[in-house]
């Protein structure tokens, strides 16, 4: 192209969402308002944490080894280990928390504490 500079950085608009940042070859550069920045998510942390929450939520709405069991089709060794945080669950009992209390499992397992 005659005419227009060589080392023109390349602009690439991203998610064409309200904080308007472009990218370009020498790295991102906002362009228009400011955002507040996104905490950054950490999934180890999640994980780690994972078992305080579980036995949040198992201590806030069962109120026996017997109850955790029947529901959650788990033995008396498992429900003990709930009670006591030293375990998180898997995904299928994640589910059936959700089934049983809705916003209130959500809400204890996965929210951020504020």
């Amino acid at each position: 192209m005659t005419g227009s500079p060589q080392n023109s950085p390349v602009v690439i608009y991203v998610n064409g969402g309200s904080c308007n940042h472009s990218v370009t070859q020498a790295g991102v550069q906002s362009i228009g308002p400011s955002c507040t920045p996104r905490a950054v998510y950490d999934p180890y942390q999640v994980h780690r944490e994972f078992p305080a929450r579980w036995q949040a939520y198992i201590l806030a709405h069962y109120p026996s080894v017997g109850a955790i069991t029947r529901v959650f089709d788990v033995s008396e060794r498992t429900a003990r280990n709930w009670m006591k945080g030293d375990f998180g669950a898997v995904g299928g009992h994640v589910a059936i928390a959700v089934r049983e209390h809705g916003d209130a499992a959500i809400k204890i397992l996965f929210l951020d504490a504020a």
